[in-house]
């Protein structure tokens, strides 16, 4: 006698997984052999944690000034006498009178003067939100380049909130 079953779509694929859970289930994995990051418990009772200790501060990204170009401080800024902080003949911070703009961690920003708009000459700092930019050009008269007064200046960038700055070693720029 044959007996002759007939089974609907459905069931079918629920019959096809448990069948494939069942020829897996015992052929795969013994009770042994449990592994823990590709390897067995007795290995991975034997190697050494590679766990980071909790006690260890995560590293301090310090902020950036990623360069400004021409385009941007054209778009961005009214044409004006001013100055800048140039490092290795690139802007990265353009002020004129009221307005400045740099780009912290390459994210576009426009900063307040803390000064006199006659100060700017003399350096200063500079702030948008939690970031500020710290201007002080080095000792003496500088460097006159064509109508533009160039001294060497030391530029220091916070992030409030976060430890530790950055400091740079660039120019600066005044004039026309």
């Amino acid at each position: 006698m044959t007996v002759v079953m007939r089974i609907s779509g459905a069931s079918w694929i629920v019959l096809a997984g448990a069948l494939a859970l069942a020829a897996c289930g015992e052929s795969q994995l013994g009770e042994t052999e449990v592994t823990t990051n590709g390897m067995t418990d007795e290995a991975a009772e034997d190697s050494p944690q590679l766990l980071t200790p909790v006690d260890t501060p995560p590293p301090v990204e310090l902020p950036v000034l990623a360069p400004i170009s021409y385009a941007v401080i054209e778009a961005e800024l009214e044409a004006g006498a001013g100055c800048s902080v140039v490092e290795d003949g690139k802007a990265l911070l353009v002020a004129v009178e009221g307005d400045a703009i740099a780009q912290p961690n390459g994210t576009m920003r426009h900063f307040a003067f803390d000064g006199e708009p006659d100060a700017l000459w003399d350096g200063g700092t500079f702030t948008a939100g939690v970031f500020s930019i710290e201007v002080t050009p080095g000792e003496g008269e500088g460097e006159q380049i064509e109508g533009v007064l160039v001294k060497p200046a030391s530029v220091l960038v916070r992030e409030e909130g976060q430890e530790g700055e950055t400091e740079i070693r660039a120019e600066w720029h005044c004039g026309a």
